[in-house]
């Protein structure tokens, strides 16, 4: 009888202990559930809006289209000769930047002033001081625009990219409507606009004076302008980055590490751990 009780008792602690991790395992689960649901309850509709949101940073990142200029002909190769604009891997563009086509842009533009109708433009109709230049009417003024001479680089006074450079594409680009690729076109515009789709007519100036002086171009000084346009759109993506693994660690990381690992890294109060939380921080 007492081996016969010593089993029963030992059962019974069995039961009990099995009772008791089910117990602390569902208490595990319906904290995690409970997370979850309140995750899904308030936070649920920024999934597919973030979804839509990195999509199109990651097209931007890879030289897609740079906006306000959609439902117009996008033309990747103008048929331009010579080389690539120096340079053009720093701007992250899709296509290649030719330094003719450069050249047909810089050629066409006098002084910030002519290169639209500031007072005209639609914003204007807002606001008559709201002068804000799209890129879509940029690109039309552009390739309407009559071509003023081939730029020469200040440091030789020779034509940029050289005299045979220029005699093999100076007739082509000086016709009217002469065409021009919309990466060059996207590249000028981003160095005064920095990633925005609309420029101004202070910023156009500002950035001209960087590196036009008369006819002559300091390419050099173009590419740095433009690059620290396109870098803008890449400190907007870095932070957009960092906001999300804030958001997503609060929301879903977080309480999962808590209530199932026992693990606290900050980030928020949701989840609770099962005993003693370990913190990494």
């Amino acid at each position: 009888q007492p081996l016969l009780a010593e089993f029963a008792n030992t059962d019974v602690d069995s039961i009990i202990q099995s009772s008791d991790m089910l117990l602390s395992e569902g208490s595990k689960y319906a904290e995690l559930v409970k997370s979850a649901f309140i995750v899904l309850l308030f936070g649920g509709g920024l999934i597919p809006a973030a979804i839509a949101a990195n999509q199109a940073m990651i097209g931007t990142l890879r030289g897609a289209r740079r906006g306000g200029d959609e439902g117009n002909d996008y033309i990747e190769d103008s048929g331009a000769s010579g080389p690539p604009l120096p340079g053009q891997a720093l701007l992250f563009a899709s296509e290649e930047v030719k330094l003719v086509d450069v050249i047909a842009i810089l050629g066409r533009i006098q002084s910030a002033e002519k290169l639209c109708d500031w007072r005209t433009l639609p914003s204007t109709e807002q606001a008559p001081n709201v002068q804000w230049l799209p890129r879509d009417i940029y690109k039309a003024n552009i390739r309407k625009a009559k071509f003023t001479g081939w730029p020469a680089d200040p440091s030789t006074g020779e034509p940029i990219g050289g005299a045979e450079l220029e005699k093999a594409e100076k007739g082509r680009i000086s016709k009217n409507g002469a065409m021009i690729g919309d990466a060059a076109l996207d590249a000028v515009f981003d160095s005064w606009a920095w990633g925005a789709s609309v420029a101004t007519q202070d910023k156009v100036e500002a950035t001209l004076a960087q590196f036009q002086t008369g006819n002559s171009i300091n390419i050099g000084e173009f590419t740095a302008a433009a690059a620290r346009g396109r870098a803008v759109t890449g400190i907007g993506a870095l932070s957009f980055i960092l906001i999300q693994l804030t958001a997503y660690g609060s929301l879903f990381i977080a309480p999962f590490l808590r209530v199932v690992l026992n693990v606290d890294v900050g980030f928020g109060q949701l989840g609770e751990c099962d005993g003693v939380c370990s913190s990494l921080f």
